[in-house]
């Protein structure tokens, strides 16, 4: 038991920080956002986004060297995220509460068309990042939403005559369910092949960009004027709450925990929420309500104990190397890493070569020394005499990050040191 919650510490932090970024939300939701009713969406979603830049901007300083060496798959992700996570998503969703406040629709409609956002990111997650979880997952993962919806109407109850579906507000859910849903899997696929602070600070920066651009378009940007003190002082707080500072938190989650976990532990958002209403405004909570809290709270504790990440397995195609790793007296077997999205790092795996299981330890990530793209490369404890056009791998477990060296002896004392586990 000790050694299988010290092989989940990592991901149980991970799980935590992603319901701690849902707690924040839920502050934004039900007792600050609505605050800037009486103004245009795009022009609070702008501000909330350059104000976060600012504050996350060093990061990108930080990590520059990192950041210059993302290919091209990774920074489509960005523009996704950015565009459909950080532009539309939040645009549709304030939106959406906006036209529900206007009183023509209930807010009903809105909040089970937005919790279709499980759903999508399930899904997308599946056949865009290959996340292959146990069954059991996708049981609880069930449980837990059906109980979030409990928990949103078990005070009113849920009339399905309430819903409107062909109410502007449902459109808006709808498309924010999606926007959110798939910014989370392609955040996944940002976040393992760069750090969380950077992955942050370049989502505000280009939503920020996007949004200015809207603005203008709309004119929304010119009423600017519209904002007195108490409007700018709740952007600040939106800011360091639910805003850069909860995104920080997601993504430091994120990293650490699959897209299909996440978007499951994020219904931690209607829970605190209900939670924070019975605290503030001692709205006492309905026996329905009490029921669905215990089983969220079973759901999320059956995720969070449990060691979800997948153990993944690919084929890759055999490509030349700079035979650096021969000159270290530690040979390696280059592969193509065109569809690989995995976390980078060290791990420990078996290869199926010409039919015969190989042990072996397989890098992905930057070269010792940073200024490299990353390289995904296969070391073999058995010497091959001929090198095969392709190989499957499969993973054992992880067994460190990726590190920086100063210089070819220290590298090569820890590929010495990790070879150790092959023995």
């Amino acid at each position: 038991m000790q050694k299988l919650l010290k092989l989940d510490k990592q991901w149980v932090l991970g799980a935590l920080a992603i319901m701690l970024a849902a707690l924040l939300w839920s502050l934004d939701g039900v007792f600050i956002r609505p605050k800037f009713y009486v103004l245009p969406a795009g022009l609070v979603v702008f501000l909330e986004h350059a104000l976060g830049f600012i504050v996350l901007s060093p990061f990108i300083f930080l990590s520059w060297s990192k950041i210059k060496l993302l290919k091209r798959k990774e920074w489509l992700a960005i523009g996704w995220v950015s565009f459909f996570g950080g532009a539309l998503g939040t645009v549709m969703i304030t939106e959406a509460f906006f036209a529900a406040m206007g009183g023509t629709v209930t807010f009903a409609t809105v909040v089970l068309l937005q919790k279709l956002q499980p759903v999508f990111a399930l899904l997308l997650a599946r056949f865009i990042l290959g996340e292959k979880l146990h069954r059991s997952f996708y049981g609880w993962a069930a449980v837990a939403v059906v109980a979030a919806y409990f928990l949103a109407f078990g005070k009113t109850g849920l009339s399905f005559g309430e819903i409107d579906l062909f109410h502007s507000a449902a459109f808006y859910a709808a498309v924010a369910a999606f926007a959110f849903g798939s910014s989370t899997v392609f955040g996944k696929r940002i976040v393992n092949h760069l750090d969380f602070k950077s992955t942050a600070a370049l989502r505000f920066g280009l939503t920020a960009l996007l949004m200015l651009i809207y603005a203008l378009l709309t004119g929304d940007l010119f009423k600017i004027a519209l904002l007195g003190a108490n409007y700018w002082g709740y952007l600040v707080l939106i800011v360091f709450t639910s805003g850069a500072a909860a995104m920080f938190i997601y993504y430091y989650g994120l990293k650490r925990v699959t897209a299909s976990a996440s978007t499951i532990l994020e219904l931690f958002w209607p829970f605190s929420a209900v939670i924070l209403d019975y605290v503030i405004n001692h709205n006492v909570l309905s026996p329905v309500q009490i029921a669905a809290t215990l089983v969220l709270l079973l759901a999320f504790l059956k995720i969070v104990l449990a060691e979800q990440t997948p153990r993944f397995e690919f084929m890759a195609k055999v490509r030349d190397g700079s035979g650096r790793g021969a000159k270290l007296g530690f040979p390696t077997i280059n592969l193509d890493q065109a569809d690989i999205d995995v976390n980078y790092g060290l791990y420990l795996v078996e290869s199926q070569i010409n039919g015969k299981i190989y042990k072996g330890l397989l890098h992905f990530g930057q070269k010792e020394t940073f200024n490299e793209p990353a390289s995904l490369e296969l070391y073999l404890k058995e010497r091959l005499a001929v090198l095969p056009d392709q190989v499957f791998v499969r993973e054992v477990k992880r067994i460190r990050e990726v590190k920086r060296f100063a210089n070819a002896e220290e590298l090569k004392r820890q590929m010495a040191e990790d070879a150790k586990i092959l023995e």
